[in-house]
């Protein structure tokens, strides 16, 4: 009876390993299939792709692999990404091999499959004058040099698009951070864009510099760690991310969006970019319908107003117009609104200022809204 026990009680734990490694398995299968979609509106002429340009690897000081780099970008709703892996700075070379083209190259067919268009970079890593980030390079190991105007040259001899990472004396406005260094390579034509967000730092000053210089503005994480542990430690629901309006969805369209500046950067659901882009993404993403009801004691009419998109805004009208209500329209949904709107008008314009839309470090974006009769 005792031997019975003994062999009941091995069964039973065997079915108990069993069923545990079934579940882990299944549950992680599950997340690894599962994508957080993100709906972000096209602006007219242009698709909006939603891109990560700053990412590491276990190649240079990161600790995941470059495939799942690419599974968890899918995951997190991006369009596409570039592993952008130390060329100084290797860290784990004991165990991993050092080949500068290996991220992407262990990248590429994830990519392909999970429909994530993948760009080719690496980093650039001085102390002076800064990090640079070349996408849409050919060869990273050609890049590789102590000195960083070489490596800056063979990168845009590849044609390489350059940026300078996270500025991080460009706090304020103050100019002094913007180097000799930093110019001669921007007059030179070296230099094509400029992070003003990584991580969870807001660059305020680089964003004006990059208006001012027509510097093509990113917003990426710089992540090293795994995206779950980024939003948790960070508390973020969505990663930073740099809105590119591209002609097309590909890796050229991508390339082609870049050179002509047209991008935004998109974090803690706030938009900062040219006012021109960021406007009409803001009307692609609301609806007005027409005024159902009017109320003849209040002079008031009541409207619907619908966010299509998963960017949560806040409008508050401006003086002109302190009979009308701010307006919060979460990601989404629709609300009914009251606007002042006397009988006889068939319709009525308010200004608003879009609260967490930004045309420059000290600026919001300003919109008239009209509001019409059924």
């Amino acid at each position: 009876m005792k031997l019975n026990l003994n062999f009941l009680s091995v069964v039973l734990l065997l079915f108990i390993a069993f069923f545990i490694t079934y579940i882990t398995k299944s549950a992680a299968q599950s997340v690894q299939n599962t994508r957080v979609d993100m709906e972000i509106p096209d602006i007219d002429g242009f698709i909006t792709l939603k891109c990560d340009l700053h990412l590491h690897t276990s190649f240079s000081d990161g600790v995941v692999w470059p495939s799942y780099r690419v599974e968890e970008a899918w995951m997190d709703g991006l369009d596409a990404i570039s592993i952008t892996d130390h060329i100084e700075y290797t860290p784990h070379s004991e165990y991993v091999k050092i080949d500068h083209n290996a991220p992407y190259e262990l990248g590429i067919k994830t990519a392909l499959i999970h429909n994530i268009i993948l760009i080719k970079g690496t980093e650039i890593t001085k102390r002076h004058p800064g990090h640079f980030n070349a996408l849409f390079i050919k060869d990273a190991s050609k890049i590789a040099n102590d000195d960083y105007k070489i490596a800056i040259e063979e990168a845009n001899r590849q044609g390489a698009f350059v940026i300078l990472n996270h500025p991080r004396e460009a706090v304020t406005d103050n100019r002094d951070w913007w180097t000799e260094e930093l110019n001669a390579l921007f007059e030179n034509g070296q230099l094509h864009g400029i992070e003003i967000f990584n991580w969870n730092d807001y660059y305020p000053g680089a964003f004006d510099l990059a208006l001012d210089k027509n510097f093509t503005i990113l917003s990426n994480t710089d992540m090293h760690k795994g995206s779950e542990y980024y939003k948790s430690h960070l508390r973020l629901k969505h990663r930073p991310m740099t809105l590119v309006f591209a002609k097309e969805r590909s890796v050229q369209g991508i390339k082609e969006a870049l050179d002509d500046g047209r991008t935004a950067g998109y974090f803690k659901n706030s938009v900062y970019g040219k006012e021109e882009l960021v406007k009409e993404l803001f009307l692609n993403s609301i609806r007005i319908k027409k005024a159902h009801y009017s109320d003849t004691g209040s002079g008031n009419a009541f409207v619907e107003i619908s966010n299509i998109s998963d960017i949560q805004y806040t409008l508050i009208p401006l003086n002109q117009n302190k009979k009308s209500d701010p307006i919060q329209l979460e990601a989404r949904e629709s609300s009914i609104i009251s606007v002042p709107m006397k009988k006889a008008e068939e319709s009525i314009t308010i200004e608003y200022e879009v609260e967490n839309i930004l045309i420059s470090s000290s600026e919001k974006l300003k919109i008239n809204l009209v509001f019409r009769r059924d």
